[in-house]
């Protein structure tokens, strides 16, 4: 099989598993629909794929590299913003902003979050170390650093208390309405300046 015939083929059968993901969640999701859709053979999917999970975590980390591939094409005339809540806010905007233009992914992403609690969603957020964004991180020792959050507070706790914060979000907001996302995500980081950031800022 040549290179070219080989990344289409592959391609094909991604294209397919993403829109039965996204329709049947992966435990509900069946090989031979996707290879149905995608007009191949199981032979031609295991020649790519070892299993259905293998086949998903690709997608998951297809979804991973094209927003990361976005937030780095952004040119950000204005510059950042001084402070981390901010920060947060503009992320959410821009984040937003690339689910409406690649929505199968963020349909992806939300069909990730209904997975919480099964050994599938347990699995990937050991594989991709969502759970210690180290980004994130980062961005909150800097702000530690310059003095942004309250001298009460240690930095462990605030870094735990944003991670589940963040976490939490499928619980109580409407991921299909983005207008209300928005909306609910801006109150969050209002909620976590409330309750973290020092006293003036």
């Amino acid at each position: 099989m040549s290179f070219t015939k080989s990344f289409e083929h592959k391609q094909k059968l991604l294209d397919a598993a993403l829109g039965e993901f996204n329709a049947y969640g992966y435990e509900q999701a069946s090989i031979n629909r996707i290879l149905d859709k995608a007009g191949m053979s199981k032979g031609q999917f295991y020649y790519h794929f070892k299993n259905k999970e293998a086949l998903y975590f690709a997608l998951l980390e297809l979804g991973i590299q094209k927003k990361l591939e976005y937030f780095q094409g952004l040119n950000l005339l204005g510059g950042l913003p001084d402070d981390i809540f901010s920060l947060f806010k503009l992320q959410i905007r821009h984040g937003l902003a690339f689910a409406r233009a690649h929505p199968a992914i963020y349909e992806l992403s939300q069909a990730f979050l209904r997975e919480k609690g099964s050994p599938i969603y347990e699995k990937a957020l050991a594989k991709h170390n969502f759970k210690d964004n180290e980004v994130i991180g980062h961005l909150i020792e800097m702000a530690y650093q310059r003095g942004e959050f309250r001298e009460d507070l240690p930095l462990p706790f605030i870094k735990m208390m944003i991670g589940y914060l963040f976490n939490q979000v499928a619980d109580f907001a409407n991921l299909e309405d983005m207008e209300e996302l928005e909306s609910n995500l801006n109150y969050l980081i209002d909620f976590m300046r409330n309750g973290l950031a020092k006293s003036g800022n």
